[in-house]
């Protein structure tokens, strides 16, 4: 694994408010990566990851979360999440990076089947609805692919689509973020999450373009399909499951995007 993302997983969660983005101070990124094990090799993975979140990751500035994706084309992959922080965090430096990199690449590595799929995310902090105080448990996520040049006619798009689900399902945690260096090869250009306890909510009618038409008025939603159908090039989604075995913290998230 290369030096600057060992760096990057140790960086806590940080709290956070919705004036964040309305002054001076940095915005704030995520950054992702997916891990495979080797098909024989799975029990040695688990082992290896999960002592050396223990001895690396468990407090602090060393905590990191991971994720085990449940369908799509990474399904039983692992995602690594990091984060949210500032860009300038990248410019400290930080204890035990010998160690740390020595434990990885005895203990973790020789089990990897491919790491791949590095992003940085910047997260919309305007856009998102955490809680003050929540859990990881299971999570939605929808990958877009935006049109060029329509970067502005999005954001446009979010600031109402968020307002409905602020308004309308305030009890539902989620957040919004862009890819810090998307490429059209890629697609990968904006996520939607949503954060949820049971896989029940999965099967439930959010009931979206009623709520959108009662804060917009009658047709609205289906004005505002259209318009995003314009600006955007297609989707995936994935569920994300909290891993409480290999992550080096607990699903306690500090995050929060109220005042």
């Amino acid at each position: 694994m290369k030096s600057i993302f060992y760096w990057i997983m140790l960086i806590p969660f940080l709290v956070f408010s919705q004036n964040q983005e309305n002054n001076n101070e940095e915005y704030l990124i995520v950054g992702t990566t997916i891990f495979s094990a080797k098909n024989d090799k799975a029990k040695e993975f688990s082992e290896g990851m999960k002592n050396h979140n223990e001895q690396f990751h468990a407090e602090g500035a060393m905590g990191v979360r991971i994720f085990t994706i449940m369908n799509g084309q990474n399904a039983y992959d692992y995602m690594a999440v990091m984060g949210p922080m500032p860009w300038s965090a990248l410019d400290e430096s930080y204890p035990n990076q010998e160690a740390h990199d020595e434990d990885w690449n005895t203990n973790v590595v020789p089990y990897l089947d491919n790491e791949d799929e590095v992003t940085y995310w910047r997260f919309h902090n305007n856009f998102s609805n955490f809680p003050t105080n929540f859990e990881m448990s299971k999570l939605r996520v929808t990958i877009w692919d935006i049109t060029r040049g329509k970067y502005e006619t999005m954001i446009s798009k979010l600031e109402k689509v968020t307002k409905v689900l602020k308004e309308k399902s305030s009890e539902t945690p989620f957040g919004i973020y862009t890819n810090e260096f998307s490429s059209t090869q890629s697609g990968q250009d904006l996520s939607v999450v949503y954060f949820f306890d049971d896989f029940a909510w999965l099967g439930k009618d959010q009931k979206l373009k009623e709520k959108f038409n009662e804060v917009y008025g009658s047709g609205s939603f289906d004005t505002f399909v259209e318009e995003w159908m314009d600006i955007t090039n297609g989707a995936s989604q994935e569920v994300w499951i909290y891993n409480q075995s290999l992550s080096g913290i607990g699903p306690q998230v500090t995050t929060s995007t109220q005042d």
